[in-house]
């Protein structure tokens, strides 16, 4: 993530920092309601990152549990 690029929700934030901690691509968007997307490179798996998401905190244990799963990928 470049500098400019933080989530304005600071559990989301956290979360995104241990995903690129373990190795998972975090990608920007800025279009409507997504923030960005977290990408695990080599099995192509996507997950959105909600702007606005409606609990942070579920946010955040969501990119956990793709981070988790996606661990032995990377």
């Amino acid at each position: 993530m470049a500098l400019g690029d933080r989530h304005q929700k600071k559990d989301v934030e956290a979360a995104l920092k241990r995903a690129e901690a373990a190795g998972l691509k975090v990608t920007r968007t800025g279009n409507g309601h997504t923030w960005g997307y977290l990408l695990c490179c080599p099995c192509s798996k996507t997950v959105g990152v909600s702007c606005t998401p409606q609990s942070p905190g579920e946010e955040a244990k969501m990119i956990d549990r793709f981070t988790w799963r996606h661990r032995n990928c990377a």
